[in-house]
């Protein structure tokens, strides 16, 4: 039973009996009456002598060997049955005339075959020649009793069951037959124990509850059995069946530690933590559980020091199985310590090589140290393990993983975007507001990161070249007259959360007759569902984006908003990569520079420095540039939006279209 707990992002924690819980056969099987030993060695070859002598009626030899043979084994009733017989006989050829009407009882001559059979260890021979015996002699007690003990020599339990049944409708209840159909049942309940732990070895679980239910139907009392139906009850996945089942046990046994680690195991997975620390604790308490498996107790209990400790001694003292080294990585990933886990995921990758599974936590244990090119290279590893075969994985999650590649092998990008009234809200700074609404503008940009991916918490070189291609009002600057170029460093240094800090230049170019500046930015994103999706045709979508920012030399302050929500669907049609988005929009612009106009015919335009509009769009995305091992890593994308004014600014209502290009 292993019960990995997830740990996203992206962790999964082996935990509870992660380092092998299942009880051992020998621990889940009830006592039987115990058969006798088969005859081996000297003892062996004494009683065939014996048998041998006896059967060329020379008695005497017969006695002697017999009573040899029960000294060295005298746990043989069967040679004890060979010397009365020898005795018997022998009386009755000294002393004929003690047995006037001396003839062999019926089915002497098969038992007496049966007992010899028995003797050599051919049972199949013994069960047959005692069949012959029974025929002739119904009520003989002695020819029975061979019969059922052949048949349990031989594992044929149900029969060996029919056969004292059908005894006792012959010769009546008997003490001997009652303790012979206990030690059936008890060796029909051993095997089926049996036959339920090697389904579970085998991964045939429903097998393994049925076999679970049946052995606990018929000895209830009986606490290892009922482990081994929690154990199968678990492995089904049927958790709330599991943790009834081991409450059920645990009213017969109740400081057993192994179900209440398997209790806790469950009440974990049903959402009752503080149920699950309560088992944990007491499971603890008990205090015999090996240590490797108090290891996993205590990183279940969010212990994760406790935990390595106690697989170090586990180590130390030789308890470990293999593969159960793999787990101090996870617990010192679990304590925090992402780099010393990723060391342990190294070397035992070096000595042995790591499951797919293991790669996959080695991946992302890689990514947050963080070491870009161990966690491509741990990444690649599981995208070929799922071409394989060896790694079963969602469509989903394949390409996730594949997005993980592209994410972390980018150390550089450009991005065009060309927009209609409106700022950009590409991922990153979309840059400072024009001085007028109504005007196309385009921007182009390159950016490179020295230090790599680093787990989302890069830093960013770029430098960006705008302009302004047209304007509505023939005063302002466009085409050459409003070139401007900007250099900057951005940072982004929190792995959750899409916070971005810049601070750039900007200058004139051509001989433009724009002024450079300082300017100083801080924006935050929030997105769901941006990215492309290949587990289902449409999905929800939802992004938001604000930025603000001060030209330090101009003294001037803005702020850009713009939050969407819609539904995404995939064009499988015409592409698979092809995503329109219908959505609604909500925008809010601020710049302090912003003053009332009067237009060409005297009109006074409602402005302010403010703006905020509402309205509807639609998106369209193409993806484009991937591989087998990295998602589409450049897209180009078109949209275009009306929206009503709600408050502020008349900048606010209209038509807002942009269009991106981002390799």
């Amino acid at each position: 039973m292993k019960l990995p707990v997830l740990l996203h992002r992206h962790l999964r924690l082996h935990l509870g009996f992660g380092l092998g819980v299942l009880p051992l056969l020998c621990q889940a099987q009830a006592q039987p009456h115990i058969l006798p030993l088969p005859l081996t060695g000297p003892a062996f070859a004494i009683a065939n002598e014996a048998y041998s002598a006896y059967n060329r009626k020379d008695y005497d030899l017969a006695i002697a060997k017999a009573r040899e043979a029960l000294r060295q084994r005298d746990d043989v009733d069967q040679l004890r049955k060979l010397i009365t017989l020898a005795e018997r006989d022998k009386d009755r050829r000294d002393h004929p005339e003690r047995y006037p009407d001396a003839r062999p009882k019926p089915g002497y001559l098969d038992g007496n075959r049966s007992l010899r059979a028995y003797a050599n260890g051919d049972y199949d021979r013994a069960a047959g020649f005692a069949r012959k015996a029974i025929l002739q002699a119904p009520k003989n007690l002695d020819y029975r009793m061979m019969l059922i003990e052949a048949l349990q020599r031989q594992q044929h339990l149900e029969e060996a069951e029919v056969a004292i049944n059908e005894a006792t409708q012959a010769v009546g209840p008997q003490a001997v037959l009652d303790r012979r159909l206990q030690s059936v049942h008890e060796q029909i309940a051993v095997v089926t124990a049996a036959k339920g732990y090697q389904a579970l070895a085998r991964g045939d679980n429903e097998a393994a509850v049925s076999y679970a239910r049946d052995v606990v139907r018929r000895y209830p009392d009986e606490i290892a059995y009922r482990r081994l139906l929690v154990s199968a009850l678990i492995a089904q996945a049927q958790y709330a069946d599991a943790r009834s089942a081991a409450t059920e046990a645990l009213a017969l046994k109740g400081n057993d530690a192994t179900l209440l680690a398997q209790r806790g195991q469950m009440r974990l997975r049903l959402g009752d933590k503080p149920g699950a620390q309560q088992d944990f604790a007491q499971a603890l308490a008990v205090g015999n559980l090996p240590l490797r498996e108090q290891a996993s107790l205590y990183a279940a209990m969010g212990e994760p020091h406790e935990a390595l400790e106690r697989l170090q001694k586990a180590r130390d003292a030789g308890e470990l199985q293999p593969g159960d080294e793999v787990q101090m990585a996870y617990f010192l990933s679990q304590a925090g310590d992402d780099r010393a886990a990723l060391g342990v995921f190294k070397r035992l990758d070096r000595q042995n090589g790591l499951k797919p599974k293991e790669v996959q936590d080695a991946a992302y244990t890689a990514m947050r140290v963080p070491d870009d090119v161990q966690a491509i290279a741990y990444f690649k590893r599981v995208l070929d393990y799922q071409q394989t075969g060896d790694l079963q994985m969602p469509d989903q999650q394949v390409f996730d993983t594949r997005r993980a590649v592209s994410d972390l092998s980018r150390v550089w990008g450009v991005t065009n975007t060309t927009t209609y009234r409106g700022a950009s809200t590409t991922n990153g700074l979309s840059g400072a507001p024009s001085s007028s609404n109504d005007s196309v503008q385009n921007s182009t940009e390159v950016f490179w990161r020295p230090a790599g991916y680093r787990d989302a918490r890069f830093v960013e070189l770029y430098g960006r070249v705008t302009d302004t291609l047209w304007n509505k009002e023939s005063g302002n600057d466009k085409g050459l007259d409003a070139l401007q170029g900007a250099v900057g460093a951005r940072i982004k240094p929190f792995s959750d959360y899409n916070v971005m800090a810049a601070f750039e230049r900007t200058f004139p170019l051509a001989g433009s007759k724009v002024d450079g500046d300082w300017l100083v930015r801080l924006g935050y994103g929030s997105s769901i569902g941006t990215d492309l999706r290949v587990d289902v045709p449409s999905w929800w979508t939802s992004q938001f984006y604000a930025e603000g920012g001060r030209y330090l030399q101009d003294k001037r302050n803005y702020f850009n908003s713009e939050w969407q929500l819609g539904r995404s669907i995939r064009l499988d049609r015409v592409s698979p990569r092809l995503v329109v988005f219908p959505h609604v929009v909500a925008a809010v612009d601020y710049d302090s520079k912003m003053h009332s106009e009067v237009d060409a015919l005297g009109r006074n335009k409602t402005s302010g420095d403010s703006a905020g509009g509402a309205g509807v769009g639609v998106g369209v995305r193409y993806w484009f540039r991937e591989t087998r091992h990295k998602a589409p890593q450049s897209y180009i994308d078109f949209s275009v939006q009306y929206r009503e004014k709600v408050f502020g600014d008349d900048s606010a209502q209209g038509v807002f279209a942009r269009m991106t290009f981002a390799w």
